[in-house]
C-alpha cells in the first residue's frame, strides 16, 4: 500500500513538472513589453496641454507605455526642444512624440534623428518631404469655422484685429490662413498685430487695442494670448467681440461670463490618445491607421451640450 501511494505521488509529480515545462515558454511569450516614450510639447508647463496629456496618459495605460511628458521653460523655444530631443535619446527612450516649436528650424534635426529612433509629430508639423506620421485636426478648417462663428454673430462690416504670436508654427499658420480666406468672403476688414513675448507686455498691447473704439473683434489663436485678451477685455469693460482657440478652465470661465464669445477647438483628448497610439505603432513598425481628429466651435449657447461637455471635460477611465 505504501509502495502504491509512493508510485502515485511520483507519477503526479512528473505530470506537474511536465505541465510547468509546457506552460513556461507560453508565459515568457506572453510577457508584455513596456515602452518608454518621451512627449515634448512646444509650450511651458500650463493648463493648455491638460486634455492632450490626459489622452496620452489614458493611451499609455491601455498600451503599457511609460510616458514622460516634457514641457519647456520658454514657449516655442527651438533650442530648448533640440536639447531635450538629444537628452531623451541619450536616456534611452524608445520613441519621441513631439509638437515642433518651429516649422522649418527643426526639420533637419528631426529628419536626421528619425534614422536612429521612431518620431511622431502631433499638433504642429515640420517642413519635410519625408513621410512622417503627423496627428492633428485640419487646422485650416478650424480657422474657417472660427471665422464663420464671427460672421454668424453679426459681424459683417467689422474691423477685426488678429493677435499674432506663432506664425512660425505650422498649426497656427494654417489656422490664420483658414480664418483669413473665410473672413475675406465677407465685408469685414482685418489687421494683424504682432505681440511681444512677455505676458505683461502682451496685456499692455491688447489693452491699448481695446481702447480704440474702432476695434470690433479680437481673435487669438494661442490659448495663452486668448486668456490675456480675456483678462484685458474684462478689466476695461470692453464690448469688443473676442474669439480664439483653447479650452483651459480660465477660457471656459470667461466664456461663461460672456467675455469670450466663442472658441474653436479640436478634440484634444483624441489628439493625445491617437498620438500615443501612433507612437507605439511606429515603434513596433506596424502600419498606422489613418486617424481623423474632429474640430468644432463652442459658444455660451452650446457649451453645455452633451457632446461639447465631453470635448471640454473628457471622462478618464
Amino acid at each position: 500500500m505504501v509502495i502504491r501511494k509512493r508510485t502515485i505521488f511520483i507519477f503526479l509529480f512528473i505530470i506537474l513538472i511536465s505541465s510547468s515545462l509546457i506552460l513556461l515558454p507560453k508565459a515568457s511569450k506572453g510577457k508584455v513589453k513596456v515602452y518608454k516614450v518621451s512627449v515634448i510639447v512646444r509650450g511651458k508647463s500650463s493648463e493648455v496641454w491638460r486634455i492632450v496629456k490626459n489622452g496620452m496618459e489614458q493611451a499609455a495605460s491601455d498600451l503599457n507605455v511609460n510616458v514622460s511628458f516634457i514641457t519647456l521653460i520658454e514657449d516655442n523655444s527651438v533650442e530648448e526642444q533640440k536639447e531635450l530631443i538629444k537628452r531623451e535619446i541619450m536616456n534611452g527612450t524608445d520613441g519621441i512624440l513631439i509638437s515642433p516649436a518651429d516649422y522649418s528650424s527643426l526639420s533637419k534635426l528631426i529628419e536626421d534623428l528619425r534614422k536612429e529612433i521612431p518620431i511622431v509629430l502631433f499638433e504642429s508639423n515640420i517642413e519635410t518631404k519625408e513621410n512622417f506620421t503627423y496627428i492633428s485636426c485640419d487646422n485650416y478648417e478650424l480657422g474657417r469655422k472660427l471665422a464663420n462663428e464671427v460672421i454668424k454673430n453679426g459681424n459683417t462690416r467689422s474691423k477685426i484685429i488678429i493677435l499674432r504670436s506663432g506664425f512660425n508654427i505650422s498649426s497656427e499658420k494654417e489656422k490664420y490662413e483658414g480664418f483669413i480666406d473665410e473672413i475675406s468672403l465677407s465685408q469685414n476688414t482685418y489687421e494683424f498685430i504682432d505681440l511681444p513675448k512677455d505676458d505683461a507686455e502682451i496685456y499692455k498691447s491688447i489693452s491699448e487695442i481695446l481702447k480704440n473704439q474702432d476695434t470690433k473683434v479680437l481673435v487669438a489663436f494661442e490659448p495663452n494670448i486668448l486668456e490675456i485678451a480675456g483678462k484685458a477685455k474684462k478689466d476695461y469693460f470692453s464690448e469688443a467681440g473676442l474669439y480664439g482657440t483653447g479650452s483651459t478652465s480660465l477660457i471656459i470661465s470667461l466664456m461663461e461670463e460672456k467675455i469670450i464669445n466663442a472658441i474653436a477647438m479640436q478634440n484634444e483628448f483624441n489628439l493625445g490618445y491617437l498620438g500615443m497610439k501612433a507612437m507605439v505603432s511606429e515603434i513596433e513598425n506596424e502600419k498606422i491607421k489613418e486617424s481623423k481628429i474632429t474640430s468644432t466651435t463652442i459658444n455660451i449657447y452650446n457649451m453645455y451640450s452633451e457632446e461639447n461637455q465631453r470635448m471640454l471635460f473628457p471622462i478618464i477611465r
